[in-house]
């Protein structure tokens, strides 16, 4: 756009200096005329650019009447792609009508009744800019436009333009203008033709919200009511449930209670299953409109028949829902999920769908966790068991994620003798991302299991993680080392953990794992001392530095860098370590030359 400015006024300048008799507006109309679509589109495209340089007034009295003049004569009126192109960009010469903003709307009205959908949906989107950008247009202007719209017979597709208008409309007219603009919204909601009747659907949630609520009451619950029960189209019933949402939150408990808790219950059993399950994709939000009374005493019951939905992604998204419902500021209780979720977890778990059975994994360590140790060790420890060894590695996948939260519900007494069998075979398991997810959650189990729980059950599984074949896995267990070393302090870093991943060091056969052990050096220096890292570090840094292959060459520079700019060599390691840099300053591979240097530059 600032390209196009500097070139308006680059050619308005040169008109005002007399260079050449240049006329805009007539070159314009020579590429609109063209025998060539590419050449009418990228006119129309400039038009903005067009208007800069003939300035407002020229604009206005020149310009938007010949486009005004074109888009309804042949061949253009014809053309659906200069028609698209230039309902989008009328909007843009808001900016250049210099306060005759309401000669674009006429135009706009126009393409607003055309056939085809996407010029008028273009038409729509342009007016609404006009007039969110310049509000006073729409008492006077806009809203007449609306009423016309609403009331052509000759075709449908006006009065589908006058849905869509309806509340930028509302939001911006006049008080005493509203009244008739819910009679026509009305009048559209019961229209014969079914697609205005969608399109006035689609459209009442944006309506309602800038309704007050008494008149949402007198005047729009009847055609709200009527189109929740539309037998032809389930896209309109769906779309009651979501202005149903907007409402819920507008009303209180007793009006709640008489005008949208039926629709709401109608809606959960709704022969279209799209309906059904849009009242599980939003659950959470209708419990949160709706607040906890109406909830425990009308919603619930709803909520266990979407569970036992007969299609798949209903009782998908109703499990998926579970835990954000546990996450409202007035959450579902762990006695109503005892009462009535919990019920059905056990045929949920045994469902013939993967995604439900997914979804179901997903949440069973928030639910653990509102409901205790006691009731999931009783009810949920089976199951948890069960999915953790499911043919389906996205169901195991979303049981380990939790495996850590689960574990600390259940306490180490109850938990050793269960889960954690199923969690060691989980770390070997045939899909990296199991195993990943597996490694993932070992430092919350090992401050909950304690140094010589870890000792015995995870730390040899952890450590073959090092070796794993994939990346992803061997780089989640160097990133969590470090949350280990800090669990379980300096002595046991120093004393038991560095001797086994040096030694591990020294028995890989493979120079990735060789590199991999070099990565985990400074996830551990935190919790060493400077003697330590002498000890430990600076012998195996050595000897990296000689290794046959470069990459662990230069990755042993790396590291050096590393602990030199984070100060974690002394003297006497920088002393060691100085003369080994100034060998690899002549190293055969360039990589390694440039990381010594870089480490020699650091070093002084």
């Amino acid at each position: 756009r600032r390209a196009s400015s500097a070139a308006a006024r680059s050619a308005r300048a040169a008109a005002m200096a007399g260079i050449g008799e240049f006329d805009v507006l007539a070159f314009f109309k020579d590429e609109i005329k063209s025998d060539s679509a590419a050449i009418k589109i990228n006119a129309v495209n400039r038009i903005e650019l067009v208007a800069s340089a003939l300035g407002p007034a020229k604009t206005v009295s020149d310009l938007i009447p010949y486009l005004s003049q074109v888009m309804q004569e042949e061949p253009w009126c014809s053309d659906e792609e200069f028609l698209f192109t230039l309902s989008k960009q009328y909007s843009t010469l808001v900016l250049h009508c210099s306060g005759n903003e309401s000669i674009l709307i006429p135009p706009l009205e126009y393409l607003a009744a055309q056939e085809e959908t996407v010029i008028r949906d273009q038409a729509i989107q342009s007016l609404c800019f006009i007039v969110e950008r310049k509000s006073s247009l729409a008492p006077e202007h806009l809203v007449p436009t609306l009423h016309r719209l609403a009331t052509k017979s000759d075709f449908f597709t006006a009065r589908v333009s006058a849905c869509a208008l309806l509340p930028t409309a509302y939001r911006f007219a006049n008080e005493d203008q509203k009244a008739n603009l819910r009679k026509a919204y009305t009048a559209l909601c019961v229209d014969d033709t079914p697609m205005v009747r969608r399109a006035a659907a689609h459209k009442m949630k944006d309506l309602m919200y800038w309704c007050e609520k008494t008149d949402i009451i007198s005047d729009l619950i009847t055609v709200y009511k009527q189109l929740s029960q539309e037998d032809t189209q389930d896209t309109i019933r769906v779309a009651c449930v979501y202005t149903t949402l907007v409402m819920a939150f507008m009303f209180n408990q007793d009006e709640n209670k008489q005008y949208t808790l039926s629709v709401i219950k109608d809606a959960c059993e709704d022969r279209s299953w799209r309906v059904r399950l849009t009242v599980a994709k939003n659950f959470d939000q209708l419990c949160a409109a709706l607040g906890p009374e109406l909830v425990a005493s009308k919603l619930l019951d709803c909520f266990v028949q979407i569970l036992k939905d007969p299609e798949q992604e209903v009782r998908k998204e109703a499990v998926r829902v579970i835990e954000p419902c546990l996450q409202l500021s007035n959450p579902l209780t762990p006695e109503q999920l005892q009462t009535h979720i919990l019920p059905q977890f056990q045929s949920l778990g045994l469902d013939s769908a993967q995604p439900v059975r997914a979804a179901l994994a997903q949440v069973l360590g928030p639910v653990a966790k509102v409901l205790g140790r006691d009731v999931t060790q009783r009810q949920l420890l089976s199951l948890i068991s069960d999915l953790m060894k499911d043919e389906f590695h996205d169901v195991r996948l979303n049981v380990v994620s939790h495996a850590g939260l689960i574990c600390e519900v259940l306490s180490v007494d109850g938990l050793v003798h269960s889960l954690l069998h199923t969690i060691q075979n989980l770390i070997m398991d045939n899909h990296w991302r199991i195993r990943q997810s597996v490694v993932e959650q070992v430092p919350k189990l090992a401050r909950l299991f304690g140094v010589e729980m870890f000792q015995s059950k995870l730390e040899v599984l952890f450590l073959s993680s090092l070796r794993d074949s994939v990346h992803s896995v061997r780089h989640a267990a160097i990133m969590h080392l470090k949350e280990i070393a800090d669990a379980f302090g300096s002595q046991w870093t120093a004393e038991h953990m560095l001797p086994k991943l040096i030694e591990q060091y020294s028995q890989s056969a493979g120079y990735a794992n060789r590199v991999t052990t070099l990565h985990t050096l400074p996830k551990v220096s935190g919790v060493m001392t400077t003697d330590q890292i002498e000890q430990f570090f600076v012998p195996l840094l050595v000897k990296a530095t000689k290794d046959s292959v470069p990459n662990v060459r230069f990755c042993a520079c790396r590291m050096i860098i590393w602990m030199l700019e984070n100060q974690k060599f002394g003297p006497a390691s920088v002393k060691t370590i100085k003369p080994v840099l100034m060998e690899m300053e002549h190293d055969s591979d360039i990589d390694v030359q440039y990381y010594a240097l870089r480490a020699l530059a650091t070093v002084a």
